[in-house]
């Protein structure tokens, strides 16, 4: 199980996408007001001096950020069962996109109607990794299945 390349790419999309779940992947600037809203897996936040005001309740992306690792994990313990693990990793990766057209959405709205601009943290690039690395995953568990094939049919 923790041989095998797939599990390593699939073990850093868990570790990446768990990390993105605890810090803050995206925010809004107010160039004239100077007011900075962050987004993280609580919600979207004013950040003032005297403390934080919540502005929005982000349940889905939180709902998405939580879901992504854990079928990670799940992917990972279905070893036996190479197509249900393909399955579950498109899964994953339409997830890992939808993640991204949410946060936008979100995005977007509340800095129309806020009039502030959008600035990315470093860590809303985690999910664009976990992408690729589920696709290098995918790869990898296609070639196991292949010699599986191939030596059955040497018997």
């Amino acid at each position: 199980m923790i041989q095998r390349i797939q599990t390593l790419y699939l073990l850093l999309v868990v570790v990446l996408t768990t990390v993105t779940f605890f810090s803050p992947v995206a925010g809004l600037q107010h160039a004239e007001q100077a007011a900075i809203y962050e987004m993280s897996y609580r919600g979207l936040f004013e950040m003032n001096v005297s403390g934080n005001n919540m502005l929005a309740n982000t349940w889905m992306l939180t709902a998405l950020m939580a879901l992504i690792p854990l079928l990670s994990f799940i992917t990972i313990i279905l070893f036996k069962k190479r197509m249900l693990q393909i399955r579950l990793i498109i899964f994953n990766i339409v997830l890992m996109a939808g993640f991204y057209g949410l946060m936008f959405i979100y995005l977007w709205q509340y800095g129309k109607s806020l009039e502030a601009s959008l600035y990315l943290e470093i860590p809303a690039a985690f999910p664009l990794v976990g992408i690729i690395l589920s696709i290098m995953a995918i790869r990898a568990i296609g070639k196991d299945e292949a010699l599986i094939k191939s030596l059955n049919r040497i018997r």
